[in-house]
């Protein structure tokens, strides 16, 4: 387990989320005019707070695998998939026995 990689990984997360949520408040005043629907007023057009989840979500998720991208090129590409690796493999013990099997 590198705690290095986690924690590195951790803070590249929290800071993609804030790039992201700034970065679609911006857009969306830009080119709206208005600021984002607030999710506790219920009077707010239904189009318009499914539209801003879908903007959201999607920023998010193209900001996250950028910001991990490059975090993982600064830390060392190799050492992060050796330890996603590590993580994913089987245990011993059921490598052995699928031996037998096949």
């Amino acid at each position: 387990m590198d705690i290095g990689w986690k924690v590195v990984s951790a803070g590249a997360g929290i800071l993609s989320g804030i790039v992201a949520n700034k970065l679609v408040d911006v857009v969306w005043r830009a080119i709206l005019r208005r600021d984002h629907p607030n999710a506790e007023d219920v009077t707010e057009p239904l189009r318009d707070a499914i539209v801003f989840s879908i903007v959201s979500a999607s920023v998010g998720a193209v900001v996250n695998q950028l910001v991990m991208r490059r975090t993982a090129q600064w830390y060392g590409v190799e050492r992060v998939m050796a330890e996603v690796k590590k993580d994913h493999s089987e245990p011993s013990h059921l490598k052995q026995a699928s031996e037998y099997v096949a």
